[in-house]
């Protein structure tokens, strides 16, 4: 069964991204700035990759890096996994399952727009049972 709630409906429409040779500092200091868990990782503008609070946390602190030397491509998470914004949450919801993944890079005609996270869809599953129990 899917909800007939699409992916384009719940997705933050705001791609942030850093080059893999960013420093990981760099692109942590990003996301503290923008207040978000993930950045999407490019190579000359093409996206490749996403580092996530937990890629820090796991390949780069406990690993004991310097951050200030690492660059995101070394710890990014790749390959780049990716949802089309007319797909159903339900479907985006089983994908991220079975990759066990928290994010995914929504596309458009092969182009990013957006990002959707495991809260989004969690937030549109619960709206949608609460609005379906009040009809």
């Amino acid at each position: 069964m899917s909800l007939p709630v699409l992916v384009r409906e719940v997705m933050s429409p705001s791609v942030i991204s850093v080059e893999s040779s960013a420093t990981v500092r760099d692109a942590a200091q990003v996301m503290i700035e923008r207040e978000i868990g993930s950045v999407i990782v490019t190579e000359s503008g093409r996206p490749v990759g996403i580092m996530t609070e937990r890629d820090v946390l796991r390949r780069v602190v406990v690993k004991g890096l310097d951050p200030t030397k690492t660059r995101v491509g070394e710890v990014m998470s790749s390959p780049l996994v990716t949802v089309k914004a007319d797909a159903y949450i339900t479907d985006a919801g089983r994908l991220m399952s079975e990759r066990n993944i928290r994010r995914l890079l929504v596309v458009e005609d092969d182009r990013p727009v957006g990002v959707v996270t495991e809260k989004d869809l969690l937030r549109a599953f619960n709206k949608y049972l609460t609005v379906g129990l009040r009809v």
